[in-house]
């Protein structure tokens, strides 16, 4: 055989190929780095990339403890973390889940994607994913169709991105913006929503849970396909075990772990307090408000609810309300609406603002007009019957154990929610008109009718107020008459205080509503209302029994507390001792003993004497001994120095006025021969105008003798001989005819000359006022 013979000419062209060969490789060489270094500087920067991820606004208690986080772009987000802040279990476990190589690649893996395409090849569609944690921020950035196209030009963006930001950043990044499922984004919303606990707190097992749901959120969601989520989590497990990240016993521990699923949709803590606060608007994205809420306090109080309320079940009690404000702020520490907020028989109603009758939880608020008078815990009030004319016709208020208790101090006429007395107080006190201006003042705003709508009754619960107001009312109250709205958020600074009521009068008030003593005649001695440490206390029950309250406070905190049914269902015989009162106590002794605090020093201005309780004047000294003395506190200014010897007749029994005598003649009679009352005419001065009662409005009733248009004139205890009169109303005898408009009587005594007057007004039929 021949040898090949190689030509000069063979040579050269040899030559030429392998300088071709070269010179292709180099431009291609040249083609890689200018598509690899410098084409994707032509890219435009993501503008999402330019921006922190979305953040939902976080509403927090006092404590920074989030109570409900807000959607952003309709996703739950938390604050974005930077790396340092994520557990590294959680960085392994992703970067084992979906891009090993992240720390090693300049933002594509060409080996991923050999791999991918052969195996697309292979089985003639897309099996496997290529894409690099880089690519997937740039996806998460800029959305695109899935196209040949689009995957270069992610390529190109997240060579960019490698090449501005360093490695630590973009995982930081991608972290902070991937998707965990059920609209969670972040992995600190994804660690609350899925385990109710902050991020760092996640075990080995839980961070290899979250790294693995991204791939597939709603496939793997923990919730509606458990298996497949375990599945993928012991996946990432095997594949941080093969990387060598994790040991074989840290493996085998988190493998046999299983998952503590808890559903915290980033916090819905104190719902109708947030509820109220936002009032419908939607904060900014990524604002934090800090409410003046203390969780662990709100959270006992719906405690406390849940468990009174099972213990109610019987008697018809379906709900109750909470509050509960700081007196040196206004703050409100704690809101409870209902039950249960997510209940469906009306949960989301928010009990602490709805319009409920306060029964007599408004008398406190009486008894402080008459303090501010020249009255005194000593004032003997006349718990007797009494009657007025309202909208629906003569109202006749009746005690809670329906007896009149006769000649009563104030003291023991508060402390045991005497409704006569209250009655006749607030008249003696400016009527309706004074009690609604004290309590408007004092931030009460839903009586908005006039006084006359409302009449003494108002006293006794014939209107209708919210828990928040009334307790925000009462807290003015526990500052000795200072009043400041109440706070739900710490962004403004305590709204400096208004002084409304006389302190030494708010002070006397406070003394009464702590005094255990006082009501037990009401209430005996170990009722729910005793407390172990100085409590001022108020109870209140409506007509029927369809609500029942229990308001109190201590220097440091009020607390209002609401029983009943939204459907205004009457319950079955729970008062305001027997339904409210258990929750206040509770709520009011756990607050103690977390922060005590010290009662009202007595002011300087606060003397006490020793006085009779049917006279409240000191015992003469001719029957000390023979007559019962107690002890009473007063003003300085008021308090008796000296007996009155007149108030007593020959045998030491004490002389009533003459308004007692049906009383004393009564079986309600409790003092038996201990006191006589006057006879007729020994006290001229000493009568009123019972019928009609000044400030009353009447409606005449077609439905009645007459239209209703007759109106019995009385007056209490009788006079011989009164004669009455009216500038605007034809009188007969003792009895008025009634036309529409405002009229003023006068009753004159022909024998002593003394008169007395009374305003009314009256309502045509056909006229509806509101």
């Amino acid at each position: 055989m021949e040898a090949d013979t190689v030509t000069p000419r063979t040579k050269k062209r040899g030559g030429r190929r392998r300088r071709g060969i070269l010179r292709a490789a180099g431009w291609l060489v040249w083609l890689f780095l200018a598509a690899w270094y410098a084409l994707p500087w032509l890219m435009p920067w993501p503008d999402a990339l330019s921006r922190p991820a979305p953040e939902g606004a976080v509403i927090t208690d006092r404590n920074g403890t989030p109570l409900r986080r807000l959607l952003a772009d309709g996703r739950r987000a938390g604050a974005p973390r930077p790396l340092t802040d994520i557990p590294p279990a959680l960085i392994q476990a992703t970067l084992a889940a979906e891009d090993r190589g992240f720390f090693l690649h300049g933002g594509v893996d060409f080996q991923a994607l050999l791999r991918a395409a052969r195996d697309g090849l292979a089985a003639g569609r897309s099996v496997s994913g290529a894409s690099t944690i880089t690519q997937q921020l740039v996806k998460l950035a800029v959305p695109r169709p899935r196209t040949i196209r689009s995957k270069i030009l992610e390529i190109l963006t997240a060579r960019r991105v490698e090449m501005t930001w360093p490695k630590e950043r973009i995982l930081a990044e991608y972290l902070n913006r991937l998707e965990y499922g059920n609209l969670h984004t972040g992995p600190v919303a994804a660690a609350a929503g899925y385990f109710g606990k902050p991020l760092t707190d996640c075990s080995l097992a839980e961070c290899a849970l979250l790294a693995g749901l991204p791939q597939a959120p709603s496939r793997l969601n923990p919730w509606r396909h458990s298996e497949s989520a375990l599945k993928r989590r012991n996946w990432v497990l095997s594949r941080l075990l093969a990387l060598g990240a994790v040991s074989r016993e840290a493996h085998d521990r988190a493998a046999a772990e299983t998952p503590a699923l808890r559903k915290n949709f980033g916090g819905f803590f104190a719902p109708h307090f947030v509820d109220l606060l936002l009032r419908g608007d939607k904060p900014p994205e990524g604002a934090k408000i800090t409410t003046t809420l203390d969780l662990p306090l709100q959270q006992m109080c719906e405690r406390a609810v849940d468990d009174r309320l099972s213990r109610l079940a019987e008697h018809s009690v379906s709900q109750a309300a909470v509050v509960v404000i700081d007196n040196h702020t206004g703050d409100v520490l704690a809101l409870v609406g209902s039950r249960d907020h997510a209940a469906a028989d009306a949960g989301q109603v928010n009990g602490a603002v709805a319009r409920r009758s306060p029964g007599s939880a408004l008398k406190p608020f009486t008894y402080l007009l008459a303090l501010q008078r020249e009255d005194s815990p000593a004032t003997i009030l006349p718990d007797l019957p009494i009657e007025f004319m309202t909208e629906t016709g003569l109202y006749r208020p009746r005690n809670y154990n329906g007896r009149a208790s006769g000649p009563v101090p104030l003291r023991q006429a508060l402390a045991n929610s005497l409704n006569l007395a209250a009655v006749r107080l607030l008249e003696k006190t400016g009527g309706a008109a004074a009690l609604m201006a004290a309590l408007q003042s004092a931030g009460v705003t839903t009586l908005n009718r006039s006084a006359a709508d409302y009449g003494l009754g108002l006293t006794i619960g014939g209107g209708e107020v919210t828990l928040l107001e009334l307790t925000r009312a009462y807290a003015c109250l526990a500052r000795l008459g200072e009043d400041r709205p109440a706070r739900f958020t710490t962004a403004e600074p305590p709204a400096p205080p208004v002084r409304l009521f006389d302190p030494d009068a708010c002070w006397l008030l406070a003394d009464i509503l702590a005094d255990n003593d006082a009501r037990a005649r009401s209430f005996g001695t170990s009722s729910a209302l005793r407390l172990p440490f100085p409590c001022a206390v108020k109870t209140g029950t409506s007509t029927d029994y369809r609500d029942n309250w229990t308001i109190g406070y201590t220097p440091r905190h009020t607390v209002g507390v609401w029983v009943g049914n939204f459907d205004n269902q009457p319950m079955r015989g729970v008062s305001g001792v027997t339904g409210a009162a258990p929750v206040f106590r509770d709520i009011m002794t756990w607050l103690e003993q977390r922060e005590p605090s010290v009662w009202y020093p007595q002011p300087d201005s606060i003397v006490t004497r020793d006085v009779d309780p049917l006279t409240g004047l000191p015992v003469p000294p001719a029957l000390a001994g023979k007559r019962p003395a107690v002890t009473e506190k007063f003003l300085r200014a008021l308090a008796p120095n000296a007996a009155n010897p007149a108030r007593y007749d020959v045998a030491g029994r004490v002389v009533l006025p003459a308004e007692y005598s049906g009383w004393l003649a009564s079986l309600d009679n409790w003092l038996g021969s201990a006191a006589v009352a006057a006879p007729p005419g020994a006290t001229p001065e000493d009568w009123r105008i019972s019928s009609p009662v000044a400030g009353s409005t009447f409606l005449p009733d077609p439905d009645l003798p007459g239209g209703g248009l007759t109106l019995p004139l009385r007056a209490e205890p009788p006079v011989p001989g009164l004669v009455w009169t009216s500038q605007t109303l034809e009188i007969t005898g003792a009895s008025a005819r009634l036309t529409p408009g405002s009229h003023t009587l006068t009753a004159r005594d022909p024998q002593t000359g003394v008169e007395r007057s009374a305003t009314i007004k009256v309502r045509s039929s056909s006229l509806t006022e509101h």
